[in-house]
């Protein structure tokens, strides 16, 4: 009995022995000494790589930001040059809501880098411009006394719209379509007096275009504070600039346009101060010319 019982009490004691041993902890997976590193190179690198991009995005933005605020012209926010238009458009996502919907600044941007002496106002290409010299009121800023100073300006002579291609593929093809076939089908063996009608309106017509889109419509100056005695100038947060009743910042063509009727994509550009009369006169020759050319082509007149 005295046996059995120590055997009891060995077995017992061997027991919680083995209970009280801790359990050994679980070993990581071994890793090799050179993939640590490998993943902190190319983590680095794509940090690195990050930053410059970052970098270069925020040097463009500041430049475009910069010449956005030193031009002499009421324009919005744009890229500065045809050129970068290109590489932006190239850069940006089919998903990019900043793009222009009717793509008609992706004409411009193919083109325009590859015209020499172009030159872009807001979303307008400046064929040929010029300078002149004005006289401006300017106030002193330390005694505060207005003077009179000598300001050389740029003066846009000849410029076109967004939506030139518009005006070259579609508006002028159709005039001069409708015009030749009028002047072999109809015009010949009519009396003189017709044929001069006839083509006295025809350029009337392709004049009347041709000054409408390519004479600068109106295109503000900037102006950083409205002029004295007068309250009826607003503040545009789009051009950074004071602007008179009647003037309106077109995001078509993103310029501050005096007197701005609409944007005519017939004309590829904006109506305002400065075209309105050519336009005008575009408009009714159109329909004085459509109604001539068909009696013509009926053989309605000079039967």
């Amino acid at each position: 009995m005295p046996r059995r019982g120590a055997a009891t009490k060995a077995t017992k004691t061997s027991m919680d022995s083995e209970e009280d041993v801790p359990l050994a902890p679980k070993r990581s997976n071994p890793q090799k000494p050179g993939s640590l590193s490998l993943e902190s190179e190319a983590s680095a690198a794509s940090e690195a790589k990050v930053s410059v991009e970052e970098r270069f995005e925020n040097e463009s933005y500041n430049m475009k930001v910069k010449h956005w605020k030193d031009s002499p012209f009421a324009v919005g926010l744009t890229e500065v040059t045809w050129a970068d238009e290109k590489l932006r458009n190239g850069n940006s996502n089919s998903d990019d809501q900043s793009l222009d919907s009717a793509n008609c600044l992706c004409f411009s941007s193919a083109v325009c880098p590859h015209v020499p002496g172009v030159v872009r106002v807001g979303n307008m290409s400046v064929l040929k411009q010029s300078t002149y010299s004005i006289d401006a009121e300017e106030e002193d800023e330390e005694t505060g006394e207005i003077r009179v100073v000598r300001v050389i300006r740029p003066k846009l002579d000849i410029v076109v719209g967004p939506y030139w291609p518009m005006l070259c593929l579609v508006t002028y093809p159709l005039i001069l379509g409708i015009s030749g076939w009028s002047l072999l089908r109809a015009v010949p063996g009519k009396p003189f007096y017709l044929q001069l009608a006839w083509l006295t309106g025809t350029i009337g017509l392709i004049v009347s275009l041709a000054l409408t889109a390519c004479r600068d419509p109106g295109i503000m100056y900037r102006r950083h504070a409205p002029p004295k005695r007068t309250q009826t100038w607003r503040w545009s947060d789009q051009a950074q600039t004071y602007r008179p009743r009647g003037a309106i910042y077109d995001p078509d063509t993103a310029v501050v346009v005096e007197g701005f009727d609409h944007t005519c994509p017939w004309t590829g550009t904006a109506i305002g101060r400065k075209n309105m009369l050519s336009f005008q006169f575009f408009v009714c020759l159109v329909f004085v010319m459509m109604v001539f050319n068909i009696l013509l082509l009926t053989k309605s007149l000079g039967k």
